[in-house]
């Protein structure tokens, strides 16, 4: 809408619409608008802003008209109104208006004399601004709902891609295994070829079988008719002349004969073609489907290392836990013989890592239990145990008799006897360790040229030696990793595929699941074994230099009645004996001596002991002189009754030196033997 006036002064103003009216009948209307007085202007009172809206439009009337000539391109034909003034206005002799035939008078109002012009603007003010909000409205609905639109359509549009992502890796999978198929499939039509060649010569066997069969049938007949012949021959001839007996006995024999050996060509079994598949490689069917993935290995041994493996012999000292796993995988490889030798017994509190036995299997040998284990695993092995603890008499002629020897004992004197045996039989050694979250492997090969275990280990400890998990305890997944790791060592050296680790040492680290491998030095020049001064040439020679060297802590079956009298009776008092004197007696009437480890001393114990670890007995004999003050007598005991026999010794010999001691006496069995005949709540370990 345009508004147009001249100044202040001028009172009438014409709304017109454009451009439909003339400018001239515009003027002579504006006439009938006589001028308003000023008290009638008084009398109405539009708003201020109304006022100075009014007021800007005549302003903007005088600008107007001191401006040039409008040409008919620059009106404003999107206006709703043209206000125009009253014909006094020197606006209305202005050539502004020139042009007016393009104008169109609707509606002429007088501002002063009209109130309706106020209401009419905010009608329409109030119009427009609610055509606005629903204009808002429905631009806001409509950006929703586009919104929502863009929205299914991009979630449909996820689906698809994650729909056809997936469908492209099954049909990748399907491609892989498809071609997989696709290239086993000469395999099979040279297999489906062979097949049908042995049937066909087996069908021809059957016909050429049946036909001799047919044939023989037909003799069989004739020859029952000449024996029959012959009979009656025989039979006449012994009416006629009885001279000729014999001859007609014997030409029957051998009617008879004829006719046996018939029989059996006839009754023969027609042997089975052998399988081609056996022939080549053989090897049975069973063994062929009991060990085909590892027959299948592109960078395996292949048939040839099979066979090797079912030929061969392996001794595995130690059923424990590194022998568990290394026993398992060599059976369940097809190691054709295994010897297992362990003189201990199996027990419950070794079983987290010891896994080839079972808990039903409580106090039973561990050899045993090891070789119903493998044969369960796979019946078509040799399986040994061998009961007895290995020594320097027994361990040449053992080791001996086998292609490989697996070291998986526990204690320094039984690896120094192992590989000093070992050496002297020529046979590789396999030899692992493990002990609290650590573990160690390494291979002793004299062919390979390597060091043995003098060379490394030249001078045991004959104080400490290598430690017991019993005393420092084990993870249990430790000693099996390194049992498997043995296993795939001894498969190696038998098959000769690989290269084994004579010339390295492989230490692994549990809490930083860490393997370090460090090389080995060459052979010691100075080992007493291997070197250039060579001392040990038999196993008594092995035996004289590791005297003192400390070995297996247990007693073997056979050993036990031989071992239970190896200290004094005046010495030894049973755990029922010590019970009843501790219920009878006051308990600090006497000193009970614990003389196990710390660690184990904080496990379980029993009430008023006193501990003092043997490794600290003899520095600490001032403390036991103290307890016992000469007057009080003092019961050593320990887990299983072994190290309590070396203290009583200890606390002996003191005794006789002049020690204020009143009496030592062991307690047989010691904690063991506790929970089995007083208390069966006290826990094992």
């Amino acid at each position: 809408m345009t508004l147009t006036n001249s100044d202040a002064s001028i009172d009438h103003v014409v709304v017109v619409s454009t451009p439909s009216i003339e400018v001239d009948e515009l003027l002579e209307n504006l006439n009938d608008y006589p001028p308003i007085s000023s008290s009638n202007s008084e009398e109405i009172r539009p708003s201020r802003i109304v006022r100075q809206w009014f007021t800007d439009i005549k302003r903007r009337a005088s600008e107007i008209i001191t401006a040039p000539p409008l040409s008919s391109s620059n009106n404003n034909v999107d206006d709703d109104f043209l206000l125009v003034p009253s014909s006094g206005s020197e606006l209305m002799n202005s050539d502004v208006l020139a042009d007016s035939d393009q104008l169109d008078v609707s509606m002429m109002v007088n501002i002063n004399s009209d109130p309706l012009v106020e209401i009419m603007l905010e009608n329409r003010i109030v119009k427009l601004e609610t055509d606005l909000q629903a204009c808002e409205m429905e631009y806001e609905k409509t950006i929703e709902k586009l919104g929502r639109e863009i929205k299914a359509k991009s979630i449909s549009y996820d689906n698809q891609r994650r729909t056809y992502e997936q469908r492209t890796k099954d049909h990748g999978v399907e491609r892989t295994m498809l071609q997989r198929d696709v290239n086993r499939i000469p395999e099979f039509e040279a297999r489906i070829l062979c097949l049908q060649r042995d049937n066909s010569r087996m069908n021809k066997e059957l016909k050429d079988n049946a036909t001799s069969r047919e044939k023989d049938k037909l003799r069989i007949q004739e020859l029952e008719a000449q024996i029959l012949a012959f009979e009656r021959q025989k039979k006449e001839e012994a009416e006629t002349n009885p001279s000729q007996i014999g001859l007609s006995q014997k030409d029957n024999n051998n009617l008879q004969n004829e006719k046996t050996n018939s029989s059996q060509d006839i009754c023969c079994v027609i042997k089975k073609p052998k399988d081609p598949l056996i022939s080549s490689s053989k090897l049975s069917s069973d063994q062929i489907e009991r060990y085909s993935r590892q027959l299948l290995l592109q960078d395996g041994f292949g048939v040839e290392g099979q066979r090797k493996l079912l030929s061969s012999s392996v001794l595995v000292v130690g059923a424990g836990g590194i022998g568990s796993t290394a026993l398992l995988y060599l059976a369940a490889s097809g190691v054709g013989k295994i010897s297992v030798m362990d003189f201990d017994n199996v027990d419950r509190s070794n079983l987290h890592r010891q896994v080839i036995h079972q808990d039903t299997k409580t106090g039973r040998n561990k050899a045993v239990s090891a070789c119903e284990a493998m044969k369960a695993l796979n019946p078509t092995i040799e399986c040994t145990p061998i009961e007895d603890v290995i020594t320097f008499e027994n361990a040449q002629q053992i080791i001996s008799r086998h292609d490989c020897v697996v070291d998986a004992s526990d204690n320094p004197r039984t690896r120094y006897l192992i590989n000093d045996a070992c050496v002297l039989s020529g046979k590789p050694l396999v030899s692992g360790s493990a002990m609290g979250t650590e573990g160690q492997l390494t291979v002793y090969d004299q062919k390979s040229g390597g060091p043995c275990y003098r060379c490394l280990y030249p001078k045991p400890n004959t104080k400490e030696g290598c430690k017991t998990c019993s005393d420092n305890g084990v993870l249990g997944p430790v000693p099996g990793l390194i049992g498997i790791l043995q296993a795939i060592e001894v498969l190696k050296i038998i098959t000769g595929i690989g290269s084994i680790m004579s010339d390295r040492l492989l230490m692994y680290d549990a809490l930083r699941c860490s393997f370090t491998s460090i090389k080995k030095p060459k052979r010691s020049k100075k080992c007493i074994l291997t070197g250039d001064t060579t001392i040990i040439k038999s196993m008594d020679d092995s035996k004289t230099v590791t005297t003192g060297v400390r070995g297996p802590t247990g007693i073997s079956t056979k050993d036990k009645k031989r071992n239970s009298s190896r200290m004094a009776k005046e010495l030894e008092i049973s755990c029922t004996e010590y019970n009843k004197l501790r219920n009878d007696n006051d308990n600090h009437s006497h000193v009970l001596l614990d003389v196990r480890v710390d660690r184990q001393f904080e496990m379980c114990n029993l009430n008023n002991a006193v501990n003092i670890p043997l490794a600290n007995l003899k520095n600490q004999l001032h403390r036991v002189e103290q307890l016992s003050g000469g007057i009080k007598p003092v019961y050593c005991i320990c887990r299983r009754g072994i190290f309590s026999v070396t203290a009583t010794k200890i606390l002996s010999k003191a005794m006789a030196e002049g020690k204020t001691i009143h009496s030592v006496k062991n307690i047989k069995g010691g904690l063991e033997a506790w929970s089995r005949e007083v208390d069966t709540f006290f826990p094992k370990y």
